[in-house]
């Protein structure tokens, strides 16, 4: 099996899984088993080095963004007393970067969901791809292609719900190649692209965007991040979706994303009720 480590500073493996940004792993005490891209492979960080296994170097790095300086990244972000709290506290999370068809069909799945149940729902529609994949004694299941969620049949089994009418036409409206090509457009080009697809809002458009094409001015807006602006940026004002937009553009620039990460992160934790 292979195996390896890096060095990385800064960089934080907890928070950066345990965000809520990705769903596919399971946590052994201070190791993590990761299930993506049709692979298994196990994380553990020890200071600042990072042990991994069952799988290489250089995919390690691209899912984790380790070729972006994320100091240089954090100093471009830093605007202001609440994000400079959020990256005191959680310095080294860091965004992950996603298969986009995984991406897509998971934030489908995370309507009115809480993260618990969102990752139970992706694992369910993994196991209807019947696929499955090994590590050690662990075994798991591939996610499913679009060509195994083109009908709504088995999806309700699994908790989908409403959603399975979305995730059907999904799995006939799109492939992970049409995902791909969404990165040549400009970033609200795709968005549009995205949010033409049946149950794909804003929300889960900019997640996608974000987590696996790399979007980085994308700004996912869903109940804590929009409780979190009007509270700390506009005092309590009421605000429309467009005008947070507006000002996230414009005070975080095309970093942002990395900012909704951070106070996101930051908020759900320690300051923000919704």
């Amino acid at each position: 099996m292979m195996t390896g480590r890096l060095r990385i500073s800064p960089f934080s493996l907890r928070d950066t899984l345990e965000s809520g940004q990705f769903f596919r792993f399971t946590r052994f005490d201070d190791s993590y088993l990761v299930q993506t891209h049709g692979r298994m492979f196990s994380l553990r960080q020890h200071e600042q080095t990072l042990f991994f296994a069952g799988v290489e170097e250089d995919f390690v790095r691209r899912f984790f963004r380790l070729d972006e300086s994320l100091d240089a990244i954090l100093k471009e972000i830093d605007q202001d007393p609440m994000i400079h709290q959020a990256i005191r506290r959680y310095r080294g999370l860091r965004l992950i970067r996603q298969d986009p068809w995984e991406c897509l069909i998971s934030y489908l799945c995370s309507s009115a969901k809480a993260i618990p149940h969102i990752r139970f729902l992706v694992e369910g529609l993994c196991r209807l791809s019947g696929k499955k994949i090994h590590f050690g004694h662990y075994i798991g299941y591939k996610f499913p292609e679009p060509s195994c969620l083109k009908t709504s049949h088995g999806l309700e089994e699994v908790g989908a719900g409403f959603r399975a009418a979305y995730l059907a036409k999904a799995g006939g409206c799109i492939d992970r190649d049409q995902l791909l090509s969404l990165k040549d457009l400009p970033y609200r080009q795709a968005r549009e692209r995205l949010t033409g697809l049946a149950g794909v809002g804003k929300k889960v458009a900019d997640c996608t965007l974000l987590y696996s094409l790399d979007f980085l001015e994308a700004f996912p807006i869903d109940t804590w991040i929009k409780k979190g602006l009007k509270e700390v940026y506009f005092r309590g004002k009421r605000v429309g979706e467009k005008e947070l937009e507006t000002f996230v553009s414009g005070h975080f620039g095309p970093l942002a994303g990395y900012a909704q990460l951070y106070l996101y992160q930051y908020w759900r934790h320690h300051l923000i009720r919704p």
